[in-house]
């Protein structure tokens, strides 16, 4: 579902001799789209437009990493987050981030479906309307839970979860055009368990790989 996308624009590209397409910038945005999916039903849509949702998502990132290489915590001195643009800006994109999390639990708390943990372990989650770990992490735990310690766990995985996913895909990529060996071997591999048609491969064919 969420990569549909970006094999679209990846062979769009292809047919192009002058296009030049940055393959880590495209992981990420699709690694977000199937984390907003996945964990919170939510569809970011990234791989085909930029939201503020979006925005602000890579801005606080980066304002993490920027923080991360700072000896000195400037953002800690009185008055800082109101005087300096780029804590009022990162502020204003921690806000709205929280928001829209704060806005998907209490949804997912208001149709909570009340069952026991046997229940839950044994639902089909192919046939349920939201199957994220949201809707599952509400249902067992109850409707109850603290809703700040839910949501900066949510965050946690959807700030960093992206971002480490696409940097192992993009170093996976780069070593396969590094050795045309392997890269001919995982071809084959695919064309095997696919049969040589070019449908998109389904999670019963991912575990027949080997």
């Amino acid at each position: 579902y969420c990569n549909r996308p970006l094999l679209q624009k990846l062979k769009a590209a292809s047919e192009s001799s002058a296009c030049k397409v940055e393959m880590e910038e495209r992981f990420c945005s699709v690694a977000l789209d199937i984390i907003g999916k996945s964990i919170f039903n939510y569809d970011f849509g990234s791989v085909t437009s930029e939201s503020p949702v979006i925005k602000a998502v890579y801005n606080t990132l980066v304002e993490a990493e920027h923080r991360s290489m700072t000896p000195a915590p400037y953002w800690d001195l009185p008055f800082a987050n109101e005087l300096v643009p780029r804590l009022r800006k990162f502020n204003d994109d921690i806000g709205l981030l929280n928001s829209v999390l704060d806005e998907l639990i209490q949804k997912a708390k208001e149709t909570r479906t009340v069952e026991d943990i046997e229940e839950l372990e044994q639902r089909n989650y192919d046939q349920v309307k939201d199957p994220s770990l949201l809707r599952f992490m509400v249902d067992m735990k109850g409707a109850d839970m603290d809703n700040k310690q839910l949501r900066d766990d949510l965050m946690t995985m959807l700030i960093a979860g992206h971002e480490t996913t696409a940097a192992v895909l993009t170093w996976a990529l780069y070593e396969l055009v590094r050795n045309p060996e392997c890269m001919k071997k995982a071809q084959e591999e695919v064309d095997r368990v696919l049969g040589g048609s070019d449908r998109a491969p389904t999670l019963k064919d991912v575990q027949e790989m080997e």
